[in-house]
């Protein structure tokens, strides 16, 4: 055993797939000069649709360079402050999972995958009991 040289240890460390989150590479074949999360994806996606949306409202009070620089400005700022940031521990989308499972859970929870509900205790208050005529033995 002493004379064997030293065993070299092989081993893999995944410490970089857990710090980093998923981006995509690629949109439809289209490459972006930076790489996206999906939570950045998602929010540029949503805040552009909402500019769209409520263009009639705000559209007009603002030149028409001033607002198609507020509809490209405001989405690529929300995304790049939604990169890292965390709510409770989680990213985005996972906190809003999060809170989508809280507030559809019922309030009373789950049992065996059905909601619980307690059994209603029957009170013999409205109960009418017949004894039937006979003999008593006291």
């Amino acid at each position: 055993m002493a004379d064997e040289p030293d065993a070299e240890i092989l081993c893999a460390t995944y410490t970089h797939a857990r710090r980093h989150p998923m981006v995509m590479g690629q949109i439809g074949g289209w490459t972006p000069p930076f790489q996206l999360t999906l939570n950045q994806v998602a929010v540029l996606v949503v805040t552009f649709a909402f500019e769209m949306w409520t263009w009639r409202w705000w559209g007009d009070l603002i030149p028409r360079l001033g607002g198609i620089l507020v509809a490209v400005t405001v989405p690529c700022v929300l995304a790049w402050a939604v990169r890292r940031t965390r709510f409770e521990g989680r990213s985005l989308a996972r906190f809003l999972l999060g809170w989508l499972a809280l507030v559809s859970m019922p309030q009373g929870g789950r049992v065996g995958g059905r909601a619980y509900r307690p059994t209603r205790i029957a009170w013999p208050v409205d109960r009418r009991i017949f004894v039937a005529p006979g003999e008593d033995d006291w």
